[in-house]
């Protein structure tokens, strides 16, 4: 299965850390680029979040609400720790599946890489924002690495965890 959209950064904080901020609301909070997003963990490993934003793409807002599903396959050799995310009761996106990994690259320094496989929208979603979604979702992709490696420059992962 080839790779719809795929990123990768290179940020401060060890992996671990890393590992453990995943799975609280103040990083998703943090780094998520949107108006407005609400988190919340409704099981250790699942996510259901609010969010409004405007996309400046199509210039429409948007108010989706639903849930990431965080499955944790381990520490796969010379690639890093491996999570399979699963999006579910959303009513606009139908399916999206994605693998997230996090790889030590020193103490303090490790990759984090976002691998978007299948991404589908429902027809009434779809027919609001066109051929522009997986534009979009590259774009907000980018955004949160790149919002995440900003705050990671000034900051330490463990504020995250807090």
């Amino acid at each position: 299965m080839g790779k719809l959209i795929s990123k990768v950064v290179e940020v401060n904080g060890d992996k671990d850390s890393l590992l453990d901020a995943l799975y609280k609301p103040k990083l998703w909070e943090t780094i998520s680029p949107v108006k407005r997003i609400e988190v919340e963990f409704t099981a250790p490993n699942v996510f259901y979040s609010e969010i409004y934003d405007e996309v400046d793409l199509i210039n429409i807002p948007i108010e989706m609400s639903g849930e990431l599903v965080m499955d944790d396959q381990g520490e796969v050799p010379d690639k890093g720790r491996l999570i399979e995310l699963n999006v579910r009761n959303n009513k606009d996106v139908e399916k999206l599946e994605a693998r997230l990994r996090i790889k030590a690259l020193g103490p303090d320094k490790s990759k984090v890489g976002v691998f978007v496989h299948t991404f589908k929208l429902n027809n009434e979603f779809l027919n609001l924002v066109g051929d522009a979604s997986e534009l979009i979702l590259r774009r907000k992709l980018s955004e949160i690495l790149r919002n995440l490696e900003n705050f990671l420059k000034d900051n330490d992962v463990k504020e995250l965890i807090e």
